[in-house]
């Protein structure tokens, strides 16, 4: 997630920036004067994305509030906005720095191709970016800022990456994506799907093993940290090691070798090691479920890869990229209806759910034009009205009443996430917390996003206060909450 600041003294327009950006990925600061947005950007270490800035003559400020900005982050786009633009006005504010000027009253799509010009005017120079923006197949900001992460870290072999991110994200596209551009794409890539092999065999499968090694061990195998060499090695779903695994995985880190299981000989690792977890790790490690120091060595360099509901605005290409894949020789395409219900529509299951969602819809067309009754029942029924609109804050059923209806699909597509194919294996108290997980995430977001993002609302509605409304949301490994919020529904 990225920062934009946003110094506006409209109620109104302050509203509208911050229900615009946080709908493309980012987290927003508004300040209502200069003197507000100064305190911001000294306390500010991490710097912004962008900054828009509403210009106001009467106070003398704003020249010493751009400058203060544009003395701390340099390359940082700043677009001043303007009640009336004139053209000497424009020259003024470009010779203060600012990379664009607007004219009020704004627009949201309006606001959203600035945003997106502005950051993709920062990655004009760099090829590795544009080689990026094809390879993960987006435009939005939220993806742009994750972007501009990966072609830093990209070049740097030797950088442990730790992708962060909801089931079904693309977090092995992001690890590909690392791989194939960087100096060592033509050696091999090899991803391991740690929830998928038993626990029993993690470190056999890893590591690999000596003839004699334990029962049925009649041959020597070669485990994936042998077989990739000096390639890259992508570890999906880290947070499911074991604790003996993690031992391992720690030694091999800090000393850049392994031993095959019963064997003598230390063997060289060379590999550049890629993670990805949807886990909240730092939870995990609170709960002694992860060990802090291999925590803190995978994670040398995190990226956030962001949901698809952050991507909004990737959701058509992405679409079209997924029917030429799969369409073969069928001239195909997608009716505007069809691609209008889709970009409205939340995927909870992220990019996977949208390829699935596709390759349904693929068979379930005999013609050359997907219909929307060649979608999935569920997209239809799943699809809520326009989140820019108050909705009403229904009364809980009385107690006693009972409920006819099936869980909502977002909660069973969490629950899927969440709970293993063996669940019922666990302990009840971890299964328990496991299943409260998944209902925090989709009622805690589906409650701020009722009230427009509003925290004191979403709070009040929901019975808590503000600050366990927020730590209920980090228990969930929900992404971080945008700056303070409005304390009213403006």
């Amino acid at each position: 997630m990225f920062k934009v600041l946003v110094m506006d003294n409209s109620a109104n327009d302050t509203n509208l920036f911050r229900n615009v950006l946080v709908e493309e990925g980012a987290q927003v600061e508004v300040c209502r004067d200069g003197v507000a947005a100064k305190d911001v950007i000294v306390a500010n270490a991490d710097g912004f994305a962008a900054a828009f800035l509403l210009w106001d003559v009467a106070e003398l400020t704003f020249a010493e509030t751009l400058a203060l900005f544009r003395k701390r982050w340099p390359d940082t786009p700043v677009v001043v906005m303007f009640e009336e633009l004139t053209a000497e006005l424009a020259v003024r504010a470009i010779r203060l720095g600012a990379k664009d000027v607007l004219q009020k009253p704004l627009h949201a799509e309006r606001i959203k191709a600035c945003l997106r010009e502005l950051l993709s005017s920062r990655d004009v120079a760099s090829p590795l970016i544009a080689r990026l923006r094809e390879a993960i197949r987006g435009e939005s900001a939220s993806l742009l800022a994750t972007l501009r992460q990966l072609a830093k870290v990209i070049p740097h072999v030797d950088s442990r990456v730790l992708l962060l991110g909801e089931s079904g994200t693309g977090k092995e596209m992001f690890a590909q994506a690392i791989h194939g551009l960087g100096p060592h794409a033509k050696a091999p890539l090899i991803a391991v799907q740690i929830s998928a092999i038993n626990e029993q065999l993690i470190e056999s499968e890893l590591f690999g093993y000596e003839r004699g090694a334990f029962t049925g061990a009649d041959k020597q195998h070669i485990g994936y940290f042998e077989q990739v060499g000096g390639g890259t090695l992508f570890l999906d779903e880290v947070g499911d090691l074991s604790a003996a695994a993690q031992v391992k995985l720690l030694r091999v880190i800090q000393q850049k070798e392994f031993r095959r299981l019963n064997g003598k000989q230390d063997l060289p690792f060379r590999a550049r090691l890629v993670c990805a977890t949807h886990r909240n790790l730092a939870e995990e490690v609170s709960l002694r479920n992860f060990r802090l120091d291999l925590f803190q060595r995978i994670s040398e360099v995190t990226i956030h890869v962001p949901p698809l509901r952050e991507r909004k605005g990737d959701v058509e290409r992405l679409a079209q990229h997924f029917l030429d894949s799969h369409r073969g020789e069928r001239r195909i395409a997608f009716a505007d209806e069809t691609l209008k219900i889709l970009c409205g529509y939340p995927f909870p299951g992220n990019v996977r759910e949208l390829e699935n969602v596709v390759k349904s819809a693929l068979i379930a067309c005999g013609g050359e034009v997907i219909m929307p009754q060649h979608l999935p029942m569920r997209i239809m029924s799943d699809l809520t009205p326009d989140q820019s609109d108050p909705q009403p804050v229904v009364s809980p059923a009385p107690a006693d009443s009972q409920s006819t209806h099936e869980p909502p699909q977002e909660l069973v597509a969490e629950l899927a996430r969440l709970l293993p194919a063996n669940y019922s294996a666990l302990p009840y108290r971890e299964a328990t917390k496991l299943y409260n997980q998944a209902f925090d995430r989709v009622y805690l977001r589906k409650t701020l996003d009722r009230h427009r993002h509003n925290l004191t609302a979403a709070a009040k509605a929901a019975g808590l206060d503000r600050k366990t409304f927020r730590e209920r949301w980090k228990q969930a490994g929900l992404p971080p909450l945008s700056g303070e919020e409005e304390s009213s529904d403006g």
